[in-house]
């Protein structure tokens, strides 16, 4: 069956349907979110997991902790607002006047929504390690908080894999191994540097 000039053009103009905009929004978000929650649920449990071996007590790795999970998430969004108004300044000055902007760089988000999203990113992920010292005495937080955080990281990699495309336990277990990797080297530093 023939598409009539008419039927053409309206299907044209028909705004994106919701699923559409859903797929920008994680496209412009997948590297904010992840840059931030990754970022500081793995130093947040690598801090906590050095303090805590190093020292033994519950409200220096409270504070220690809730200190680096505040601390970096500034500084990731200051990082992502900056990147971001740099690479859209480098754009347009490569693109040169009256250009097409690309698709790629319609689908990125504007600086401040940049370092606004990974902010908030970055304070939950860094709190998600935090939150079984909040109620729990430190020889039972340390496990609870390690196996909240194993979890959260493996959720949160195997959530970016479905959006990207790619096999999504396969970037679950990706996430784990950084964050391994991470955790043991600060718990080999509070091992070989006790305080008392």
């Amino acid at each position: 069956m023939s598409t009539t000039p008419l039927a053409r053009d309206a299907a044209v103009t028909v705004p994106p349907v919701p699923d559409a905009r859903r797929a920008v929004i994680e496209h412009a978000t997948v590297r904010e979110v992840l840059m931030g929650a990754q970022d500081n649920l793995t130093n947040v449990l690598a801090v906590m997991l050095g303090v805590s071996i190093g020292s033994g007590r519950a409200d220096l790795v409270a504070l220690a902790g809730l200190s680096a999970a505040v601390a970096e998430a500034v500084s990731m969004g200051g990082v992502l607002y900056s990147s971001t108004r740099a690479e859209g300044a480098l754009e347009a000055r490569t693109r040169g006047e009256g250009a097409e902007e690309s698709a790629e760089r319609r689908a990125t988000l504007a600086p401040i929504q940049s370092g606004f999203v990974t902010f908030v990113a970055a304070l939950l992920g860094g709190l998600v390690p935090l939150a079984p010292f909040a109620v729990l005495p430190l020889p039972g937080a340390v496990p609870a908080s390690l196996a909240i955080s194993i979890g959260a990281l493996f959720v949160l990699g195997s959530a970016i894999g479905r959006v990207s495309g790619s096999v999504w336990w396969r970037d679950g277990l990706r996430l784990l191994l950084v964050a391994g990797l991470a955790a043991l080297a600060a718990a080999l530093v509070g091992a070989n540097f006790p305080v008392d």
